[in-house]
């Protein structure tokens, strides 16, 4: 009697479409070999997923969305993080990570960090997106701020040599290195001015900042924060930085 796991790669090896729902796959087992679809967890034979109690060494599949699963195939080069969500939690948590069909779970990486590795992959992924944006559906850079501002922190990150800051916006800096805490800003404006929250200026030591024109990024200041107090005015409880003023800081 063939186990659920080869009956799985039976029916995954002769479609033509790798993308397939948990409801479709128990369908299609139920109907092939009668298995009962309650004992159908498409889950357990993730790369990307760990299911804590279960043994991670039987990979299928890419997890998409919880809707979604990728046939990729036994032992798939495959490069990307694990994620694992603890019981009576709403939130995954990085366990692990993959690199070209090698993984580590935990052990290799420091207090939940991305490897640089996976940062260049989420850099390569971000950065497509945010072409179908600008390019393929027409929207103006300044439109995809949230975009602009996740890549700025991946490149900020690759660039330094650092890692991301385990929470948006924790503790008022995106990345950090060493004992360093870096706040990243990205901007797709010409002219005008950044803006730091006056509020969390004791929370970060250096200060990256990226200009995003004709799909390049460019460093317009890389440096530490005290500078940064003589060439801002203040505004309610923000600091307005002008883009010119912090060209004239690295001149």
């Amino acid at each position: 009697m063939m186990t659920i796991y080869d009956q799985i790669k039976t029916v995954m090896q002769e479609r033509k479409d790798p993308l397939i729902s948990p409801a479709e796959l128990k369908d299609e087992l139920y109907d092939r070999f009668g298995t009962n679809p309650k004992s159908v967890i498409i889950s357990d034979y993730c790369y990307n997923l760990y299911n804590k109690g279960i043994a991670f060494d039987r990979h299928l599949f890419e997890r998409i969305n919880r809707a979604t699963y990728k046939y990729l195939g036994e032992n798939y080069p495959y490069t990307g993080l694990i994620f694992q969500r603890p019981r009576g939690s709403e939130d995954d948590q990085i366990v692990g990570e993959w690199q070209q069909g090698k993984k580590t779970i935990n052990t290799d990486l420091e207090d939940g960090a991305i490897s640089t590795e996976q940062m260049k992959k989420l850099f390569e992924e971000y950065s497509r997106i945010l072409n179908y944006e600008i390019n393929v559906l027409g929207c103006q850079p300044t439109e995809v701020r949230h975009l602009l501002g996740r890549l700025g922190e991946f490149y900020c990150a690759i660039y330094k040599n650092g890692h991301l800051a385990k929470e948006v916006n924790q503790h008022g800096f995106d990345v950090w290195k060493g004992q360093t805490r870096i706040s990243v800003k990205t901007t797709a404006q010409t002219k005008d001015f950044i803006t730091i929250n006056s509020k969390t200026f004791d929370q970060f030591d250096y200060l990256f900042v990226l200009q995003y024109i004709n799909d390049e990024f460019h460093i317009l200041y890389d440096g530490p924060k005290e500078p940064i107090l003589k060439i801002a005015r203040v505004y309610k409880d923000k600091y307005e930085v002008s883009l010119s003023g912090l060209k004239r800081l690295v001149e």
